[in-house]
């Protein structure tokens, strides 16, 4: 007989467990999973909307770009015309550039370029010759904003000294002043001098309604200057960007990705910095108006960082955190303990190689965020969210700018609903970038816990618009278009249907209890059991015959709800409830 034990692991310091949390996707019918990525160590993904269904797409860097077909599958479309490798890293970013309702893209390699989606992602031209001085631009990283906040997004690709082929040169920035017009900008470090430009972030850290810049500039494995920009734009009437340098912005730093995210629930922006291994990683708490630099597990020694990327994975009103190592396999997840901190690390999901890049999307549209990465060749690789918000509430909520920006970029969206029956409000801020050369979708996700509504939802657009609305449902996906009523829009995928089908008996159980596939054809490959906080637990597994299983609950496993996760040869899996005696 064969017998399957878990066990516990350390690495690095860490207590992690054996076996990721989330599934990876491993169908061979499923291009994301299966194409012929190239070698470049440092790239990006997108998750963008392109026909408006929504149902997220996936563009991979530097060039391959996937349709969702809805069900979980994707269908590969054509490379995205004039989008180059050629280098090292590539980046990208999505939005409507031309405000004609569907998004745009902007991509960074050897040769930098503008991409205008003529419609549903099939086909695009080529918008590099309308930019001045774009043409043969070698970049690391891009990124939109509406500096300006008049209603057109704006460009910004960042060089990195010594990454490139060619070069060095300074970074290219560029505001739409009218549709169509790109305008060189000047007279600021990252525009006249060189540096190690590495990943851009445009964010309304201090909430006063514009949008502020912050550029990681790492060396890669050493201190050096980051490069962070005040928008004066609400203080002087007109644009313009203050460089910051006063604490806690006043530190050398390997800078990577700067997120800015209300972790704590409290109504300002807390702030993390990744850094690679010439510093530690830096998270900032903001009290009383102020950051205040502030321990946590991924800051307390050098490690070399690459993405930071937030969302409420499992779907208990708290952020959460997932982080890449360079050169580790693994993406690592810290889980929000609601205590001002984050629980051990576990790991999220393992790829063949390193993943530099990490984007969040409920790509499957089941209500709960899934993620996607890339990386050199195996770096690639897709991850489903099966078991880890286990039956709590969420909603959704797409934006649409009318007077802003078509994408509603720097949009700022709350929610208050009560959770644990406490009355709670929630932030989010619509970015184009938000992961190392990575952008998650622009749908903003909410984990509602046990919260059987929402009382209120709050947005303020960047074209100074605030709509409120009152109550509405829960495990709900919305639309909101500026100055309009809000939408439901009706497309949850029921993922159940054909999926193969288990028996658990006896359900209560005390000591044993036995898991049987209902179909011959669907081979058991794996069996996990999961506690309510998505942590595999210890249990013996026993093969009695082919597709029936018997468990021994450990001893000291205490009484409560658990998951079994049943996995099968063809790649699927399943999830059901028991509850333990």
């Amino acid at each position: 007989m064969k017998q399957l034990c878990f066990f516990f692991f350390a690495f690095w310091g860490w207590s992690l467990y054996a076996q990721p949390v989330f599934t990876r996707v491993t169908d061979p019918a499923n291009p994301v999973v299966i194409f012929a990525n190239t070698a470049a160590p440092y790239k990006g993904l997108a998750w963008i909307d392109l026909d408006d269904d929504n149902q997220p797409d996936l563009f991979m860097s530097p060039r391959f770009l996937f349709h969702n077909d809805g069900n979980g599958q994707f269908t590969q479309l054509e490379n995205v015309a004039g989008a180059q490798g050629g280098q090292i890293a590539a980046g990208s970013c999505w939005g409507d550039l031309d405000n004609d309702g569907d998004p745009d893209g902007i991509t960074a390699s050897a040769s930098s370029a503008a991409h205008n989606n003529e419609g549903g992602g099939e086909s695009f031209s080529l918008l590099t010759s309308n930019i001045p001085g774009l043409f043969n631009f070698p970049a690391w990283d891009c990124v939109m904003a509406d500096a300006d906040n008049n209603g057109l997004l704006d460009l910004l690709y960042v060089h990195a000294l010594g990454f490139h082929n060619t070069g060095p040169f300074p970074c290219k920035f560029y505001l739409q002043t009218s549709p169509g017009n790109f305008v060189a900008q000047s007279g600021n470090e990252f525009t006249d001098a060189t540096g190690t430009y590495t990943i851009p972030v445009w964010t309304d850290y201090d909430l006063d309604g514009d949008m502020d810049l912050f550029i990681g500039s790492g060396p890669g494995g050493s201190p050096g200057p980051d490069f962070r920009y005040k928008n004066l734009l609400q203080e002087n009437g007109t644009f313009s960007l203050q460089r910051i340098t006063t604490a806690p912005f006043n530190q050398l730093e390997d800078g990577q990705v700067y997120n800015f995210m209300d972790y704590d629930n409290d109504g300002d922006m807390d702030g993390m910095l990744t850094n690679y291994a010439g510093a530690k990683s830096r998270f900032w708490k903001k009290n009383n108006n102020s950051l205040v630099l502030t321990n946590m597990p991924f800051t307390l020694t050098p490690t070399p960082y690459l993405s930071n990327t937030w969302g409420d994975v499992d779907n208990d009103g708290l952020l959460d955190v997932l982080l890449s190592v360079d050169g580790t396999k693994q993406v690592f997840l810290y889980r929000n303990n609601g205590m001002q901190g984050f629980w051990a690390a576990q790991i999220a999901g393992s790829a063949d190689s390193t993943p530099c890049s990490i984007g969040l999307a409920d790509f499957d549209n089941d209500g709960d965020l899934d993620f996607a990465t890339n990386g050199p060749n195996g770096g690639r690789a897709l991850f489903r969210n099966d078991n880890l918000a286990n039956g709590r509430h969420w909603a959704a909520f797409k934006l649409v700018g009318t007077n802003s920006n078509r994408s509603a970029i720097g949009a700022r969206l709350r929610i208050k609903a009560t959770i644990n029956a406490q009355p709670v409000w929630q932030m989010r801020e619509v970015l184009a970038h938000n992961s190392f050369q990575t952008q998650n979708d622009l749908r903003q996700h909410f984990g509602l816990n046990d919260a059987g509504s929402i009382d209120s939802v709050e947005i303020r657009w960047p074209s100074g618009l605030i709509q409120l609305f009152g109550p509405q449902e829960v495990d709900r996906f919305y639309k909101i278009t500026e100055g309009s009523p809000i939408e439901a829009i009706v497309s949850v995928v029921n993922l159940s249907e054909g999926l193969p089908m288990i028996e658990i008996s006896p359900n209560p159980a005390l000591h044993f209890f036995k898991i049987e596939a209902k179909s011959a054809q669907d081979r058991i490959q794996q069996i996990q059991i999961i506690d309510v906080q998505g942590r595999i637990v210890a249990a013996k597994i026993t093969e009695n015959s082919i597709n029936e299983y018997s468990v021994q609950w450990n001893k000291d496993l205490p009484a409560g709800s658990y998951w079994v996760q049943v996995h099968f040869d063809s790649g699927q899996s399943t999830t059901k409830m028991i509850v333990k005696n």
